[in-house]
């Protein structure tokens, strides 16, 4: 997929929506949002995590994270998600996913979000 970075897969949303329901519960899987709290709040996908792209603690938050887990990443159009995939991949996490178009292609896709 263009503008993925490299060695990461980009998920449509329906596939994004298969992976999450297939790892639903497990615990080595992280569905991560990097939106604004406010963002967050108003609506997500069920289950995610939300680490705000924009605080300037950013790295340090994705730092803390586990390398061995698999992380679904996600904004709300993919700019944000893009540049959370450069980190990761200076952090050197080797499971991660992007998922492509963020929660505005999941809702156009028919999709649920929690509130």
């Amino acid at each position: 997929a263009q503008g993925t970075v490299e060695g990461y897969s980009a998920l449509s949303p329906a596939g994004a929506r298969e992976t999450i329901g297939r790892r639903s519960g497990d615990p080595g899987f992280v569905l991560l949002d990097v939106r604004t709290p406010k963002e967050f709040d108003a609506e997500r996908i069920e289950g995610a995590v939300m680490i705000d792209y924009l605080s300037p603690s950013f790295r340090d938050e994705i730092a803390k994270l586990d390398r061995r887990k698999t992380y679904l990443v996600y904004c709300r159009t993919g700019h944000r998600t893009n540049g959370a995939l450069k980190v990761m991949r200076e952090l050197g996490f080797p499971n991660v996913f992007e998922f492509a178009g963020g929660i505005t292609k999941w809702k156009a896709a028919g999709f649920p979000t929690a509130r």
